[in-house]
């Protein structure tokens, strides 16, 4: 009888033992991933400011571009100046 009782509390142990294995590992695992996330999240964070300045050039680049068209109209009435407009 105490033969059976101390397999029990070995076989006990032993399943304790493999669950506290099998849930360090999963935390390993959770570990990696949340470093790399964090590192992508560094990465990202980087890059911000420069997507920034690029939205920036975009938005001063429209608005050259949008007074060139003014500027080209204004060259198309000055070069020919009896044009009505119809074709």
């Amino acid at each position: 009888m105490l033969k059976l009782v101390l397999f029990l509390q070995v076989l006990t142990l032993v399943i304790f033992a493999l669950f506290g294995f099998f849930v360090f590992q999963q935390i390993e695992v959770v570990s990696e991933d949340l470093n790399e996330a964090l590192l992508v999240i560094d990465e990202v964070s980087a890059i911000l400011p420069k997507l920034d300045i690029a939205l920036d050039s975009i938005n001063q680049l429209q608005t050259a571009l949008e007074s060139l068209e003014s500027l080209s109209n204004v060259l198309s009435l000055l070069t020919d100046p009896f044009s009505s407009g119809d074709q």
